[in-house]
């Protein structure tokens, strides 16, 4: 049986870099992205303050074949990436980047052990407006990326930071062990890694 690792966080928390930095430093391991699944992201922010409002089920996202990729490989089976058609091997340790952690209750009795990234949400915001600023400049995209930006903060107070806080709220009290999204991302992913290999039995 492989080991299904999750790992969530805010947004601007660091979680694909910290998933990359794991599947690197364990060796033997794939990655699997909830973004590849999920279609949440088509909704309009309208639609998704009333779900909110509605009162924020997470099993209410559509997450076709997740499940079911995940626990083949779990059982030894690759996959096909639903992202991109490529293949995900299957490894002793599969990094799964999941937003929803175990509050999610198909793919949750999957996971073998859950890290949630602990960050103040003002340094999250901040990291993620650089990210994309940078993106930005590097592209030379213009006006199309500057509108997209204004966008972002405008929805921030009404929409963004409210769904971090339920994030927050349902994924952190089920995570077994915390890292601190402020550390370097080698001192976040020696400390992830560190915590992957105490969870796993000895003669696995």
């Amino acid at each position: 049986m492989g080991h299904i690792i999750a790992v969530a966080g805010p947004i601007g928390s660091g979680k694909s870099t910290l998933v990359g930095g794991i599947a690197r430093g364990l060796g033997n391991a794939s990655i699997l992205h909830y973004d590849s699944y999920e279609h949440a992201t088509r909704r309009t922010p309208a639609e998704i303050i009333q779900w909110m409002r509605a009162g924020a089920d997470f099993n209410d996202f559509a997450l076709p074949g997740l499940a079911r990729d995940l626990s083949k490989l779990k059982n030894g089976t690759s996959v096909v990436n639903p992202a991109d058609g490529g293949t995900i091997e299957a490894e002793q340790f599969t990094v799964f980047e999941m937003p929803l952690g175990r509050a999610h209750r198909q793919t949750a009795p999957l996971i073998d052990l859950l890290l949630w990234i602990d960050i103040p949400f003002d340094i999250a915001l901040a990291r993620k407006a650089g990210e994309y600023a940078k993106r930005l400049l590097a592209e030379g995209d213009g006006t199309g990326g500057l509108n997209w930006l204004a966008e972002y903060f405008d929805n921030y107070l009404s929409l963004i930071r409210p769904l971090m806080k339920i994030q927050e709220d349902r994924v952190r009290p089920g995570a077994d062990h915390v890292i601190d999204g402020r550390e370097e991302p080698d001192v976040m992913t020696s400390l992830a890694v560190e915590a992957v290999l105490a969870s796993v039995p000895r003669d696995t």
